[in-house]
């Protein structure tokens, strides 16, 4: 394990958190949190050198999680372990590497790994998790349409497993706050652009929108949020991570307003444009290539509801941003990556 330090040394003396995944979007707004409250943490990527670690007070451990023992020296002497880099399996049919051929494998591996490494440095464990784990309240046709999008995606299968996992361990005794957040908007998001849906509508790269209620959060309120359920020791349940209901359309004609590019023109059907998503990866795998377009974005975009007010938040005695506020600062944000 390699450890660098970035800047000068913290000044705190408070506890010690290691967030892995810490140069991703929600890594990041984590470890800016908790800096701002007094940890000292330690930002673990496989990227050495990474640039949006530069000028935080943070120790930057550069290995791969994925090695023997890895994850086992990283946690070691640390009070908390932020798990931020739970896998993602974007692509429904790949064969590139073990975590696309096999994901739900993998991610029951690395979560095994990570429980360990959690229970023998007795560390509390921060899991973030996703919001398709959550139940919804459907009729019994849409109940039927949820359970099929559900079964269709590796996504679904391995976030359902590492949270029982994550879930298991917390009753035998792991100290484990587990969050279930919805889409993130905000800052430092370091997705490639053509992942990451302001940039492609600032570039004019999407064709047509959505009516559909979607939950969106500021990344910062997320962060600001997990770190209250961590100090409030809310331990064991799952907890969903919300901001602001919004239709899908009128979120992104607010996006291109305030970006100064003119929307989609083009409004379809979210269950349409899904179900072709889905059949055109199956048609590329055919050809052993992977589709350019992958279906789980539009599956999560059937997957989201309206979740109501920011429970959560309010529990806390927390507030979460105006929307405009999150959307501002978010397009300054992809300004500065142009």
């Amino acid at each position: 394990m390699k450890i660098d330090r970035m800047t000068s040394p913290s000044r705190s003396t408070g506890r010690r958190a290691l967030v892995l995944g810490a140069t991703g979007h929600i890594g990041q707004a984590l470890v800016r949190e908790l800096l701002a409250h007094g940890y000292r943490v330690t930002a673990a990527t496989r990227r050495a050198g990474a640039a949006n670690l530069v000028g935080l007070a943070v120790d930057v451990a550069v290995g791969d999680a994925d090695q023997p023992g890895q994850l086992d020296a990283w946690a070691r002497e640390h009070d908390v372990v932020v798990d931020a880099a739970a896998p993602y399996p974007v692509h429904r049919f790949a064969s590139h590497s073990l975590s696309e051929r096999d994901p739900l494998a993998y991610a029951q591996v690395r979560m095994t790994l990570l429980l360990r490494a959690v229970a023998d440095s007795g560390a509390r464990l921060v899991y973030v998790g996703s919001c398709a784990t959550l139940p919804r309240h459907d009729g019994r046709l849409a109940a039927l349409e949820t359970a099929w999008r559900r079964q269709s995606h590796p996504y679904f299968a391995v976030k359902r497993v590492m949270e029982a996992m994550a879930l298991d361990a917390s009753r035998r005794g792991v100290p484990v706050v587990l969050v279930n957040p919805t889409a993130f908007l905000g800052p430092w998001d370091d997705k490639p652009r053509e992942l990451s849906l302001i940039p492609q509508l600032m570039e004019g790269l999407v064709p047509a929108t959505v009516r559909r209620v979607v939950n969106v959060v500021d990344v910062r309120d997320a962060a600001a949020m997990i770190r209250g359920l961590l100090e409030t020791e809310v331990f064991g349940t799952p907890i969903p991570i919300t901001g602001h209901d919004v239709p899908a359309d009128l979120l992104v004609a607010r996006i291109c307003q305030l970006a100064g590019v003119p929307p989609p023109r083009l409004r379809v059907s979210a269950r349409l444009s899904a179900a072709s998503a889905y059949w055109m990866e199956r048609v590329w795998a055919l050809g052993g290539r992977t589709s350019p377009l992958p279906s789980l974005p539009l599956l999560l975009l059937c997957d989201a509801e309206a979740m109501g007010p920011p429970s959560t938040a309010m529990h806390l005695g927390q507030s979460v941003r105006a929307l405009d506020e999150t959307l501002r600062d978010a397009l300054a944000w992809y300004d500065t990556r142009r």
